[in-house]
């Protein structure tokens, strides 16, 4: 059966559904999406050559990996008008930073601020963990990591989880022995609610960073962010050790 053809014109669902992937996902390529919604290339390329001329979406080049030549695969990201037209939580944070910029001014209040915002991660995660875990579910530092991310994208996030597989150097190591890998995590922004503060104001950002180590129990480093100009807010979380099979 042949996938359906649309109208890039037509069902704003669609169009809605290719946004949202692609803010959570991006960068992606149109052949992934297709894949993923069961389309067309030729519908999804449609679809996404209306979106960026609306200014929706841009165009990221992705490096092609497997060789060392080829012309480099065509994805999207959001644009940054598209961020700024997102929701966010921009009315209450202007009321907690005339708040705590007048009760203590300065960039001390600005930190004030940012530790106020994410305060409640932890306990609200802890509160999904521990209903899991009640329920029979054995609650990994993996799968602790995509429950923050679903409670991040239920604060208008649209974070994913990317596991990496990192393989190790082991020196005299013997014929034949399986090689040592890091298991990591990248947790993965595709939108940031307070983008326009924190291009003004990394404290924000180290105060998610901060909070975000605390909930992994481990030190986290943030690579990339929205603020910085980069197209997701990347933050590189350690798990385990193991070896490949």
């Amino acid at each position: 059966m042949t996938a359906p053809d649309l109208d890039p014109a037509g069902p704003p669902a669609t169009r809605d559904r290719l946004v949202e992937a692609i803010s959570a996902h991006g960068p992606i390529t149109a052949r992934q999406l297709a894949e993923r919604f069961g389309l067309t290339s030729a519908a999804v390329r449609r679809h996404l050559a209306a979106l960026e001329a609306e200014d929706v979406i841009a165009e990221h080049e992705m490096p092609v990996v497997s060789r060392g030549r080829g012309r480099p695969s065509k994805a999207f990201v959001l644009s940054k008008a598209a961020h700024e037209d997102l929701p966010g939580g921009y009315d209450e944070l202007a009321v907690m930073a005339v708040e705590e910029l007048a009760r203590r001014g300065g960039e001390a209040a600005v930190s004030q601020l940012a530790e106020r915002r994410v305060a409640d991660w932890e306990a609200a995660l802890a509160e999904v963990v521990a209903a899991r875990e009640a329920a029979g579910e054995q609650v990994t530092l993996a799968r602790k990591v995509e429950l923050l991310a679903e409670l991040l994208t239920s604060r208008g996030y649209a974070t994913t989880v990317r596991p990496l597989h990192v393989p190790l150097p082991t020196p005299g190591a013997r014929d034949g022995a399986s090689p040592r890998t890091l298991v990591t995590a990248q947790l993965c922004h595709g939108h940031c609610p307070v983008l326009d503060v924190a291009a003004d104001h990394p404290e924000l950002c180290e105060a998610e960073t901060r909070v975000i180590s605390r909930i992994i129990g481990a030190p986290v480093q943030r690579l990339a962010t929205l603020a910085q100009g980069a197209h997701c807010c990347t933050t590189h979380i350690p798990l385990t050790e193991g070896r490949t099979s």
